[in-house]
């Protein structure tokens, strides 16, 4: 059975459904536009600070996604890579939630907290 898709400000929603450190889950909808990072702040996903304030400057927003997801997004941006690489994350799963913008190609992604090596 196929659950409907709630409207936010007139538009359907994204869903999201994030796993934290404990592997608690959170299941949110969100709008198209929104960037992971601030959906998680807006709903006290633990492990996500956004310290920055989405400025790809702090690195509290690290979050990992399966393959399938990482098809539909642009390869990291120079600054973001280069703070990848500062915090030492090895692996190619692994992004910054603040530059990170729902599209509907998204919904239903799953998204894991993070931590840096």
């Amino acid at each position: 059975m196929t659950v409907p898709l709630t409207k936010l400000g007139g538009l359907e929603a994204i869903r999201i459904r994030y796993v934290d450190k404990t592997g608690k889950i959170y299941d949110i909808e969100a709008n198209e536009g929104d960037t992971l990072m601030t959906v998680a702040t807006s709903h006290l996903v633990p492990g996500i600070g956004g310290d920055c304030g989405g400025n790809c400057a702090c690195g509290t927003c690290l979050v990992r996604l399966d393959q399938k997801s990482l098809n539909f997004l642009n390869a990291p941006a120079t600054t973001e890579r280069e703070l990848l690489d500062f915090l030492g994350v090895s692996e190619c799963n692994h992004r910054l939630g603040c530059q990170i913008a729902l599209t509907r190609d998204l919904d239903g992604v799953t998204v894991n907290v993070a931590e840096a090596d």
